[in-house]
C-alpha cells in the first residue's frame, strides 16, 4: 500500500498554501487603526505614536491614550476606579472601556474601497 499519491502530496501542499498565506493577511497591520470613540461618537483615530488627551465639551481631560505604533493604553483617566488604566496594553483587536467618561478605545479595519 502506498503512503501518498500525487494528488495527496498536492492537496497537503495547497492546504499549507492557504493557511500560510491567511495566517501572514491576518497579521498585516496597513488596514488597522485604532479609533478613540467618546459618546459613541468617533473622538479621535491613532495613527502616529504619541499621547492623545480626550477632553469633554468644555475641554477639560477626561483621559490619556498612549500610542507606541503597535500598542494602546491609558496613562492617565479622571474616573474614580481607574479600571481602564489597569486593563493595561491592548493589540490589535483589543479594547478598553471607561464606562464612567463614555470612552472606548477599540481597533478597526479600514475598509479598501475598490471601484
Amino acid at each position: 500500500m502506498k503512503a501518498f499519491k500525487k494528488i495527496d502530496v498536492f492537496l497537503i501542499l495547497a492546504v499549507i498554501l492557504i493557511t500560510v498565506f491567511f495566517a501572514l493577511k491576518a497579521n498585516s497591520r496597513e488596514d488597522e487603526i485604532f479609533l478613540v470613540k467618546l459618546d459613541g461618537k468617533i473622538y479621535t483615530e491613532l495613527k502616529k505614536p504619541g499621547d492623545y488627551p480626550v477632553k469633554d465639551k468644555e475641554g477639560k481631560i477626561l483621559t490619556i491614550v498612549h500610542y507606541d505604533g503597535e500598542n494602546v493604553w491609558v496613562t492617565d483617566s479622571t474616573c474614580p476606579l481607574k479600571i481602564c488604566e489597569k486593563t493595561g496594553k491592548i493589540k490589535r483587536g483589543g479594547k478598553i472601556i471607561c464606562v464612567p467618561n463614555k470612552i472606548v478605545i477599540e481597533s478597526q479595519t479600514q475598509e479598501l474601497q475598490t471601484w
